[in-house]
C-alpha cells in the first residue's frame, strides 16, 4: 500500500468516525428524548394513581356523609350544588339530592328540619333556584324572565313569580329594572 492509498484509507476512516460520532450524538439525543417521555409517562401514571386514590377517598367520604355533623354536611351540599348545578333540573328533589350527596333521605330531612333558614329540602332547593335565577336575570339581560326562571330550575313561571315576590318583596321584572337602573 502506497502513501496515497494509506492517506485515503485514513481519510475514509476519519470520515466514518465522524459519521459514527454524529450518529452516536443523534442516538444520545434520541435516548434523552425517550427518557423524558418515559419520565412524563410515569409522572402521568403517578398522577392518575393519585387521582384514583382521591376519587376512592371522596366516594368513601360521601358514603359516610350521614356521620358528618350538620355544618359539614350543609357545606358539602352547598359546594356540590354550586359546582355542578343539578338543581337547575326542575325534577331534582329530595331523592336526587340524597343520591347526589351520598346521604340518606332521612338524614337530609333531619338536617333541614333543624335548620334555621330552610325547613325542608324543597324550600332550600327553591332558595338555590331563586339565587340562580337572580344571577341569570342580572347576567343575561337578553333573556326573558321566563327563560331565566326555567334555566334556574323552575318549571312553572307563576310559582317562580310568587316565590320571587315572597323572597325579595318585588317581582322579577322590578328586580331586573332595579339592576338596570343601578348600572346606568
Amino acid at each position: 500500500m502506497n502513501q496515497k492509498e494509506y492517506e485515503q484509507k485514513i481519510a475514509e476512516l476519519e470520515h466514518r468516525v465522524e459519521v459514527l460520532q454524529k450518529a452516536n450524538i443523534d442516538l444520545m439525543n434520541r435516548n434523552l428524548q425517550l427518557g423524558q417521555q418515559v419520565d412524563s409517562f410515569y409522572d402521568v401514571r403517578r398522577r392518575i394513581q393519585m387521582l384514583k386514590e382521591l376519587v376512592i377517598r371522596h366516594k368513601e367520604l360521601i358514603r359516610h356523609a350521614d356521620l358528618r355533623d350538620d355544618a359539614e354536611l350543609m357545606a358539602l351540599i352547598e359546594t356540590r350544588l354550586e359546582e355542578e348545578l343539578p338543581h337547575e333540573n326542575p325534577d331534582f328533589g329530595l331523592k336526587e339530592l340524597a343520591e347526589f350527596t351520598g346521604t340518606s333521605q332521612t338524614r337530609l330531612i333531619d338536617l333541614f328540619r333543624h335548620s334555621f333558614l330552610h325547613r325542608t329540602v324543597d324550600d332550600y332547593l327553591d332558595y338555590m333556584r331563586l339565587l340562580r335565577s337572580m344571577f341569570y336575570i342580572q347576567s343575561k339581560p337578553q333573556w326573558g324572565i321566563a327563560a331565566c326562571a326555567q334555566q334556574a330550575g323552575f318549571s312553572v313561571i307563576r310559582t317562580f313569580n310568587r316565590k320571587f315576590q315572597d323572597a325579595l318583596g318585588m317581582t322579577p321584572h322590578e328586580f331586573r329594572q332595579l339592576i338596570q337602573d343601578s348600572t346606568v
